[in-house]
């Protein structure tokens, strides 16, 4: 007769593998009629914007733009100029059926230009497309039999402690401030390039609201009046309340940050000595993932003193709340620049893929890394100079744990010129998700069949010891008796009271 099991029903999102693609886009930009002709070109950078992406069935689709931004040499015209353009670019994955949301990030790994002729550009970008799909799942657990006692089952349960996946999607929201140069700073008279990188530094869920706290990093090359270059750098804190979510306070969240779009610029005042405030407008998409730790409690192993049971146990698999971990680095590294540099204007890192790799008995982090360097040479000149590297460190993970590497970051640059070279240091920052596997079993269906004929016969009694890792469940099972009966019958007060070796008498049921 098959018995109805009584289960309890967890539904959650199903974090699925990463996927990785490197996709080289190129285009060709004539300079605009109002700009002068490139002489030589001295940088050019970039920055991606997820504009959209959707899913239809398992058809993964997104859009971006990268926009880009070349400092160069005029023909007849003194100083350093600037010239913006964007390049669009698309990408398509199959993703895994059934899957109801992804995060989509790209990465600028690399980017060139060079001059087809004074007036025309021919620029290459190499971007990391990183996407990591969600799937809506369920399980069920069975933590009670619902007519135990009638068929004289004994039970055995383990009670866990899981974390659940309770949302992954993504919100709109939009970050303005000003950003005024200290008194110490010449004015703008020229804003040549502007960046601003936001990063989340807290975020919480309170109620139905994720709190969101972060800085927004701001740098700024630009033209004073009297002709200087000069660069100046400033970090605008944010904060951000998110509604719509379900869950309480006991659920944790994680952030992805990305930039949709991006607006700096004066505020044109035109002081005497330059602009001396900077509006920075950014729409940014936060890919939220909410964890809710729970704790379930599964039936690993069953008998009857009464009756026969089949019953089917499945193995499961889950993850304890991951714990964030944040191991550094110094790194060190320096640049060739092949002329002698005088004055070092900024200095920039980059950072493209990241992954973990064994080494004997250690575990290493390591990160791709592009360096790059603005300066002036003895002429007071501008040059950039770059190098591509790969950081790294030692860590010394948990046996068994799943480790993820959610971000890298570098602090605070200190570059210094030095004959034909720049040396950079600064600290690199793996920020870790750790999180231990749990493997626990579940009853998903159960029979029960009284014998046909019963004997009458009072139970004998078997005498043996308790052996090398056996538990007197084990003992109880295997002689179809309880625990509470075999404690009875040596008159003792618990199961952890009896010592490997010692003998017992077992009062064993004749079928």
């Amino acid at each position: 007769m098959e018995l109805e099991l009584q289960k309890d029903h967890y539904e959650y999102c199903l974090q699925l593998p990463a996927m990785s693609m490197m996709r080289e886009e190129s285009t060709e930009t004539i300079v605009p009629d109002y700009s002068p002709d490139i002489a030589r070109i001295v940088d050019v950078s970039a920055s991606f914007f997820l504009l959209q992406q959707s899913i239809s069935d398992t058809h993964l689709s997104a859009s971006g733009t990268v926009k880009l931004s070349l400092l160069y040499m005029a023909e007849g015209v003194r100083g350093l100029r600037s010239m913006e353009y964007a390049m669009p670019c698309e990408y398509a994955a199959t993703l895994p059926e059934d899957c109801s949301a992804a995060s989509v990030e790209g990465i600028v790994c690399r980017v060139q230009a060079r001059t087809l002729n004074p007036r025309k550009l021919f620029t290459q970008v190499e971007i990391e497309w990183k996407v990591v799909p969600y799937r809506n799942s369920s399980f069920d657990i069975c933590g009670q039999i619902p007519g135990q006692e009638e068929y004289a089952i004994e039970t055995r349960s383990e009670e866990h402690e899981i974390s659940l996946i309770r949302a992954a999607e993504s919100r709109e929201f939009t970050f303005s401030d000003d950003l005024t140069l200290p008194g110490g700073k010449a004015g703008i008279a020229e804003l040549l390039r502007a960046s601003a990188t936001p990063h989340v530094t807290e975020c919480k869920s309170l109620g139905n609201k994720v709190i969101l706290k972060g800085v927004v990093c701001v740098t700024l090359l630009y033209n004073a009046d009297g002709g200087e270059l000069c660069a100046y750098a400033e970090e605008l804190p944010f904060s951000q309340i998110l509604d719509g979510y379900n869950g309480g306070d006991s659920l944790s969240v994680s952030t992805i940050l990305s930039v949709s779009g991006c607006e700096i610029h004066t505020d044109g005042s035109g002081l005497s000595d330059g602009a001396r405030t900077v509006s920075v407008r950014l729409l940014l998409n936060a890919f939220m993932v909410l964890r809710e730790s729970i704790k379930i409690c599964c039936i690993t192993d069953l008998y009857s003193t009464s009756c026969e049971l089949d019953g089917q146990i499945v193995p499961l698999s889950f993850r304890k709340t991951p714990s964030v971990r944040l191991v550094q680095q110094t790194a060190k590294e320096q640049i060739d620049t092949g002329a002698e540099a005088r004055r070092v204007l900024y200095a920039d890192v980059a950072f493209g893929s990241a992954g973990i790799r064994k080494a004997d008995d250690r575990a290493v982090l390591f990160a791709s890394a592009v360096l790059k360097v603005l300066y002036l040479d003895d002429a007071g000149v501008p040059f950039s100079a770059e190098r591509k590297v790969e950081l790294s460190a030692e860590t010394d993970l948990e046996q068994g744990a799943q480790i993820e590497i959610e971000r890298v970051c570098e602090g605070d640059i200190t570059a210094n010129a030095n004959g034909n070279s720049i040396e950079l240091r600064f600290p690199v920052e793996f920020i870790l998700s750790a999180s231990e596997p749990v493997h626990c079993s579940c009853l998903t269906s159960l029979d029960a069949e009284f014998p046909e004929a019963v004997s009458q016969s009072k139970p004998s009694l078997v005498l043996r010891a308790l052996n090398e890792g056996e538990r007197l469940w084990d003992i109880a099972k295997n002689y179809r008796t309880t625990v509470d009966e075999i404690l009875t019958a040596n008159e003792l007060s618990s199961a952890e009271s009896v010592k490997t070796g010692q003998m017992l008498l077992i009062p064993r049921k004749r079928v």
